[in-house]
């Protein structure tokens, strides 16, 4: 027979099993439990086969089942299109610029499911649907078609133009973009010297133009009025001429009338005699 030691032993392995027992119990019980945080939504694989999807919370998805988390919050992708990593307009001038693109997963079970089956996990699915590239060729085909000038004259032609590319290129059956704003276009500091030589070159063309205009002006009035001058001098040279030989005649007349003479209606008066002469001859 135990004695009362060995007795007390026993119990006390058996207690201790007992509660290693309930506590691989527990552990085992919490394993199968899982949590999705708000606002995302959880795929459940057990054994690599889709179980369906988990809402938002913590519940019991059984054992061995593991929950792959998709955030449906905005996702926001920011790229900076500089140096070599630019855009070209079509005679292959760069063009820089910054695109934001706000965009999130579609929140339904059929994308969340499609997106795993077909894509991966969460922080793979950008990369592997080559999102930037997406937006960076959205852009790119928008600059091609203009060159640098038209591009700074039709800013917002070109801007929408390539929103539509990227919108019409984004993988729409997994997400929903939100907006798409384009900042900061620009060009080479050559080119911008270049265009602002242009402009200096144009304006002083513009006011050399203006100086020659107003020489013309001025020059057109100076004519006018030599043309009313010279023509006031050949009235005036006319009227002193007729004037002028009538008075020579009168000088050198002697009072007698020719026996003959041929004259006008209008000039003959001036050499017929007086009344007062005719009778005192």
């Amino acid at each position: 027979m135990k004695n009362k030691k060995g007795q007390s032993v026993e119990l006390g392995i058996t207690a201790v099993i007992v509660i290693l027992l309930l506590l691989g119990t527990v552990v085992v019980l919490m394993l199968g439990y899982d949590m999705v945080e708000p606002s995302h939504l959880g795929v459940m694989v057990r054994f690599g086969e889709i179980k369906g999807v988990m809402e938002n919370g913590f519940r019991w998805t059984g054992l061995f089942t593991t929950v792959h988390r998709y955030d449906l919050r905005t996702r926001k992708a920011v790229l900076e299109l500089t140096g070599g990593n630019s855009a070209i307009d079509k005679t292959g001038q760069y063009v820089s610029a910054v695109i934001n693109v706000n965009y999130r997963v579609k929140p339904t079970h059929e994308t969340i499911m499609a997106l795993y089956r077909n894509i991966g996990k969460d922080n793979v699915i950008a990369d592997r649907l080559n999102l930037d590239a997406i937006i960076r060729e959205g852009f790119k085909q928008a600059t091609v078609r203009y060159d640098a000038l038209e591009i700074i004259e039709k800013r917002q032609e070109v801007k929408e133009l390539a929103k539509e590319n990227i919108f019409n290129n984004f993988p729409a059956e997994y997400f929903e973009i939100e907006n798409i704003v384009i900042t900061n276009i620009d060009f080479s500091d050559g080119f911008k010297k270049a265009i602002e030589d242009k402009k200096i070159a144009e304006q002083r063309a513009m006011e050399e133009e203006n100086k020659l205009q107003v020489v013309i002006f001025q020059q057109q009035q100076k004519i006018t009025e030599y043309k009313a001058l010279a023509e006031q001098i050949r009235l005036q040279s006319t009227a002193l001429t007729e004037l002028t030989l009538r008075q020579k005649y009168l000088d050198v007349w002697d009072g007698h009338l020719p026996q003959y003479m041929i004259a006008s209606p209008e000039t003959i008066s001036m050499f017929l005699p007086s009344p007062n002469l005719v009778q005192g001859g």
